[in-house]
């Protein structure tokens, strides 16, 4: 079976990488896919500054964690939703498209990067924002970054 993840974002070419595994493997009966969104870092008031929680506070902060991505995810439901529908319309089983959020713990490209390598996927597809030559020198991109990082994966960027 083939896995394939695809970087979401609200940006139009994350659409666009939507509409192309829709078109490229939407009749293919193999193919699992996972729609990525990478969510912002976790607030500062998570953060762990050296005191050993207790039992207790462990749990309390892990129900805090757990609503904060919660609450995160709910910004993306209505995107996801339409992709799920716009991925199962071109004929991917309903059971062949899955969710899957984590805040960001370095940046964009390492978490997409470092998801892919090991939950084991065989692509990552994902859009270009379009960014001139000279801000993507200076700046850098995600999908540059995910493209000179990729091991053991394919990467496919959609225009």
């Amino acid at each position: 079976m083939a896995k394939i993840l695809i970087a979401l974002d609200s940006s139009a070419g994350a659409w666009r990488a939507v509409e192309y595994v829709a078109k490229t493997f939407g009749k293919t009966p193999v193919v699992q896919v996972t729609l990525f969104h990478v969510l912002p870092s976790l607030p500062p008031t998570f953060w762990d500054y050296g005191h050993v929680l207790d039992e207790k506070e462990q749990q309390v902060r892990q129900r805090l964690v757990a609503d904060w991505e919660r609450e995160q995810e709910k910004n993306w439901r209505d995107l996801f939703s339409k992709a799920h529908q716009h991925l199962t319309a071109a004929g991917l089983a309903k059971g062949a498209v899955a969710d899957k959020f984590k805040p960001k713990y370095f940046d964009e490209a390492e978490d997409i990067i470092n998801v892919a390598q090991t939950e084991g996927y065989d692509t990552v597809v994902m859009g270009r924002r379009g960014l001139g030559l000279a801000e993507s020198l200076l700046l850098g991109s995600v999908s540059r970054k995910v493209v000179d990082g990729a091991k053991g994966f394919a990467v496919i960027i959609v225009e």
